[in-house]
């Protein structure tokens, strides 16, 4: 999987497979997300900024900080490869099932070099805990 595919599978999702574990790149838009469509929005927000600060609130659990070490030095050096401060890239999610718990499937491609041939698609699972809900994992689809 080429770096941008690291970062935009995470960033969708916001969703990273770093060193065994699951983390994700959203950002929760005005309060706590309450339902999967909630969640789905607010990754697509965050995965277009890339601010992995903000995107820890839709996590269920947070990151470590090696994690988030990682997720961050993989987003520089995406930026430094595309010479773009934010790379650009199209979101598409679809298939959203359930209301406070469910999944919905995202799919990222980009248009820039060196990664216009790239397309990273996966499943995204939601979870409600504590009266809202936020994303508990993932399943990249080959």
């Amino acid at each position: 999987m080429t770096r941008l595919g690291w970062i935009v599978a995470g960033a969708v999702a916001l969703v990273l497979l770093l060193a065994g574990s699951v983390t994700a790149l959203v950002v929760a838009s005005g309060g706590d997300p309450t339902s999967v469509e909630e969640v789905a929005d607010a990754a697509v927000d965050a995965a277009e900024d890339l601010e992995v600060d903000d995107g820890i609130d839709l996590l269920c659990e947070a990151p470590s900080g090696k994690d988030r070490a990682d997720l961050e030095k993989l987003i520089e050096t995406v930026r430094d490869e595309t010479g773009e401060d934010d790379p650009d890239a199209t979101y598409e999610i679809s298939d959203v099932e359930g209301d406070t718990e469910g999944s919905f499937t995202v799919r990222v491609t980009s248009d820039e070099e060196p990664y216009t041939d790239a397309e990273i698609a996966a499943v995204v699972h939601v979870e409600e805990r504590d009266g809202r809900s936020c994303i508990s994992g993932f399943d990249p689809i080959s």
